[in-house]
This record gives structure tokens, C-alpha cells and sequence, in this order.
């Protein structure tokens, strides 16, 4: 029995040995792993990448003149669609759909009676309604002298602002068109970024192309 418990006691000796040693061995490769693992991490490229979107492909820029009973004409593009707001109050107010991009520039036209300096007011509070949303509202003068046209393109920034594009034009005698740009769906202009500078080419060959004319009632 005392054999017995001698071998026993050496053997639990020995085992206790060979749990350190491989116990010890385990410790020094797990923290040997771990600095690896954090000098790795600390190499990593932490750059915060940007947000991937789908391409949008925009068609070339070709221009159909728009030449109807309104007292305006001017070019469009070709895979625009020119329509009548079918407003009673107001006959010559138009709707340019772009429908590739569910998009819709508003056209509307009024008479100047006396009142140009309450129409500019209103056109610069439609515009700046949006300064709660937006990151910068960018102002460009107009002036088309040899075509009598003036006015104020604004470039409104932001991925929440609903109507990126404002603009007016007037012969600041007779004639007042005011323009805005809406899509007709919840806006995220970020990914929008290539449909809006797509249009902002088709609005300014619409204003450098706009000419009053005399309405023809028929």
C-alpha cells in the first residue's frame, strides 16, 4: 500500500509538473497571440470609407426648343417631358418631368402689375425656406442683357433639402418665371449628386435660352 501510494504521489508530482509546464507553455502563447493581434489592429487602416451608391447614368444633353402660346420660350432636354399645370388661375404654368429620375422642375409664370418687388421677396423666402435643412444656399446672379433677362439661380445644399435647384428670371417690366426642382420621393441628395448636376446643365440652358414673347390668342 505504501508502494501504491508513492506511485501515486510521484505520478500526481509529475502531473502536476506537465499542467504547469503545458499550462505555462498555453499562457505564453496566448499573450504571445494577443500582442499580435493588437499590433495588427493597430496598423489597420481605421479611414472611415465612403458611402457606396449606385451608378446613375445620364443621357447626353441634346435640346428641343419649347415654343407654345406661353409668354417664354427656351430649350429643354430631349428626355424631358414639357406638360400645362391645367391651373385655371394660371394658364402658362408649366411642369418639366424628367421621368428616368422621377423628378419634376415647377415652371410658374406670372404678369409683373406693379408688384416686382413683393415677387422677388417671395421667390428668396421660397428658396431660404429651406435653411433648416441645409449645409449652404449658393447664390448666382442672372443677367442675360440682350434677352432682357435677370434674375437669381440658387444652389441649395444638403441630403435632407427637398428642392435643390430655385431660380427666377424677369424682365423686371412684364414678365416673372420662377423655377424649383423637386424629386417625388423622399430626397437624399448625397446619392443624388450626379441627377442633380445633370440638370443644373439643362436649367441654365433653359434660362440663357429663355426669350419673352407676346401671348398669340388665337
Amino acid at each position: 500500500m505504501k508502494w501504491i501510494r508513492g506511485r501515486l504521489l510521484k505520478l500526481e508530482l509529475k502531473n502536476y509538473r506537465n499542467m504547469f509546464y503545458v499550462n505555462s507553455r498555453l499562457s505564453f502563447v496566448f499573450a504571445i497571440v494577443v500582442f499580435v493581434l493588437f499590433v495588427a489592429s493597430c496598423n489597420d487602416d481605421v479611414t472611415p470609407k465612403p458611402r457606396a451608391y449606385f451608378r446613375i447614368d445620364i443621357p447626353e444633353h441634346n435640346f428641343i426648343h419649347y415654343d407654345s402660346s406661353s409668354p417664354f420660350s427656351f430649350d429643354y432636354a430631349d428626355y424631358a417631358v414639357v406638360s400645362n399645370a391645367n391651373n385655371a388661375a394660371h394658364p402658362y404654368w408649366l411642369f418639366l418631368d424628367y421621368p428616368k429620375f422621377n423628378a419634376r422642375i415647377y415652371l410658374s409664370y406670372s404678369d409683373i402689375q406693379g408688384n416686382v418687388s413683393q415677387m422677388l421677396n417671395d421667390a428668396h423666402d421660397l428658396a431660404f425656406k429651406h435653411i433648416a435643412v441645409a449645409n449652404d444656399i449658393q447664390q448666382k446672379l442672372i443677367l442675360i442683357p440682350e434677352n432682357k433677362v435677370y434674375g437669381l439661380y440658387y444652389s441649395i445644399k444638403g441630403a435632407k433639402v427637398a428642392s435643390p435647384i430655385n431660380f427666377y428670371v424677369t424682365d423686371s417690366v412684364s414678365h416673372f418665371v420662377r423655377g424649383a426642382l423637386y424629386f417625388n420621393f423622399a430626397p437624399q441628395n448625397d446619392s443624388l449628386a450626379p441627377v442633380i448636376n445633370g440638370i443644373e446643365k439643362d436649367i441654365w440652358q433653359l434660362v440663357e435660352s429663355l426669350k419673352w414673347q407676346e401671348v398669340i390668342n388665337e
